[in-house]
């Protein structure tokens, strides 16, 4: 004998149940799984959570503008050039006896070697980092082109309102899930449109173009 509440098992003879007073039953009736369309919905909403989840993974892999690693490359060549050169030339001066040091004959040579070596591999970094300035500036006008062409194709054919009514976004929805379901669609169509694009690059064009079609949000 087995009490429905209590799922506690009593021996025969016993009708009601010591702890809670319920009347006992022969066998406790089987707990049917959820039905069909039970499953189905937790599992769509698995599939949804995680999706989102991914979405905020992947915005957080920032994307670096060519602009600005242009600007970094050409302040590093620069500066060390010019601290490399400078270097090499005062201890030019130094040996020269232009700038006396009172430093004993060993202690200079071994100054001259060490701080020599440091300068020279300044002036080596600065000048292969100059070198690459070109290579960059072709993928800075490569990705200004492609940025404009993606911006002009994305809002050829959308704008904010057509948007939220593709992925039927109601006024209720909370902020967040808004912005799920825009990004997703933005960055699908930007796939589909431009297949050769990187994902870093299709993600930073998502973020920026859902800023221009939604500023307060």
């Amino acid at each position: 004998m087995w009490c429905p509440k209590c799922k506690a098992e009593y021996r025969d003879g016993i009708t009601e149940c010591a702890e809670c007073g319920s009347p006992l039953v022969n066998a406790l009736p089987v707990e049917l799984d959820s039905s069909p369309a039970e499953q189905k919905a937790k599992i769509l909403g698995q599939i949804d959570s995680h999706e989102n989840l991914q979405a905020l993974s992947d915005g957080t892999k920032a994307y670096v503008e060519m602009g600005t690693k242009y600007e970094d490359m050409k302040s590093t060549a620069y500066s060390f050039i010019l601290v490399g050169a400078a270097g090499i030339i005062l201890m030019l001066l130094m040996f020269t006896g232009i700038i006396p040091l009172r430093f004993a004959a060993y202690m200079k040579s071994i100054m001259g070697v060490v701080m020599g070596i440091l300068f020279l591999i300044f002036l080596v970094i600065g000048i292969r980092s100059y070198m690459q300035l070109g290579s960059l500036k072709l993928q800075l006008k490569k990705e200004t082109e492609e940025l404009e062409a993606a911006k002009t194709w994305f809002f050829d054919h959308f704008d904010a309102a057509a948007i939220d009514a593709s992925m039927e976004i109601t006024s209720t929805e909370e902020l967040q899930q808004k912005y799920f379901k825009r990004s997703r669609f933005m960055k699908q169509s930007l796939v589909r449109q431009f297949p050769a694009y990187t994902d870093a690059f299709l993600d930073y064009l998502t973020e920026q173009f859902y800023e221009e079609l939604y500023p307060q949000d």
